[in-house]
């Protein structure tokens, strides 16, 4: 089995590549060729089976390496749980209300000045 780090991955798409730690080789894959049970996400230190397609090398049996692998610091962080995303929506929409209102009362203030 090669290994190799994943180099990008559109998960609109379900398809990305895989760079080859020896050759530098780039390997397209499938969602479909996924053995993990994780999210598939760039710099991703992973173990595959290369084999020739007609549009070129292809990784297939793709399964992520535990211990020690390459990760990039955006696949390190974990995702904000709904609860929290809508908590900090909820604070920023307050947060504008009241810029909004100051605003007002800084135009209405300013028309009764003038």
């Amino acid at each position: 089995m090669a290994k190799g780090i994943i180099k990008r991955f559109d998960f609109r798409k379900g398809f990305g590549f895989i760079v080859d730690d020896k050759s530098g080789e780039d390997f397209f894959f499938h969602k479909s060729a996924w053995q993990g049970n994780g999210p598939i996400r760039q710099g991703v230190a992973v173990e595959f089976v290369s084999k020739e397609s007609e549009k070129g090398p292809q990784a297939d049996s793709v399964t992520p390496l535990d211990g020690g692998s390459k990760r990039n610091k955006k696949a390190e962080v974990k995702p904000a749980s709904l609860e929290d995303r809508v908590a900090s929506l909820e604070s920023s929409v307050r947060t504008w209300k009241i810029l909004t209102l100051l605003a007002l009362v800084g135009v209405i203030a300013l028309g009764i000045a003038l």
